[in-house]
């Protein structure tokens, strides 16, 4: 699903400068690391005026969130393999990829950032989190659909249940997000989901 971006502030985006500036940010973000980030540093890889990016963001965190999605969107795309278990583990498996390169750390930050802002935790579940769930719940509705999976699916919690492994390995890196990890996460959903446990 195509992920838009946060409503504009003042004037309407450029499309030009808007993509420099995310793909400056991000290009920033590899040499340098998010803290050590700046708006200016951003502002003058893309070549814009910083007052351009403050005008539609209101800072660092807000601004990464959108580059975070952009790149989750152009990583992760919806599979249809004909089963729930197939489905569940491609889409893991190109999650877990994109996870493991320059935007883990990035995630980590943004996870710091959602603690100590309540606006921009709900600016986060709205455009990050609850899109990613939205994948997992159409791949539950084509099982349905399928009839592989009961109608009465509890979708939520199989959400939970993919997700919060994810984020749980990706904040305390206890254990791989590898292929393995997504083959046995899509193992263990289907198999509570096909078992009405959840």
């Amino acid at each position: 699903m195509t992920d838009q971006p946060s409503p504009p502030r003042g004037r309407p985006r450029d499309p030009k400068s808007h993509a420099a500036v995310l793909d400056a940010a991000f290009t920033v973000l590899e040499r340098e690391g998010y803290a050590a980030t700046t708006i200016e540093r951003i502002a003058a890889q893309a070549g814009v005026a910083k007052q351009t990016i403050y005008r539609w963001w209101k800072g660092k965190a807000p601004l990464f969130m959108e580059v975070l999605a952009r790149k989750a969107n152009q990583s992760v795309q919806l599979p249809d393999t004909g089963s729930f278990q197939g489905d569940l583990t491609a889409l893991l498996t190109g999650t877990f990829a994109a996870v493991s390169t320059t935007l883990r750390p990035l995630m980590r930050a943004l996870a710091v950032e959602l603690l100590q802002d309540e606006e921009f935790a709900g600016a986060m579940r709205d455009v990050f989190v609850q899109r990613r769930r939205a994948n997992v719940r159409a791949l539950v509705q084509q099982a349905i659909g399928r009839s592989e999976l009961p109608v009465d699916t509890d979708v939520e919690l199989v959400c939970d249940l993919v997700f919060g492994i994810m984020w749980y390995r990706l904040m305390f890196d206890h254990a791989p997000l590898d292929k393995c990890a997504a083959r046995q996460i899509a193992c263990a959903a289907t198999a509570a989901a096909v078992q009405n446990n959840v």
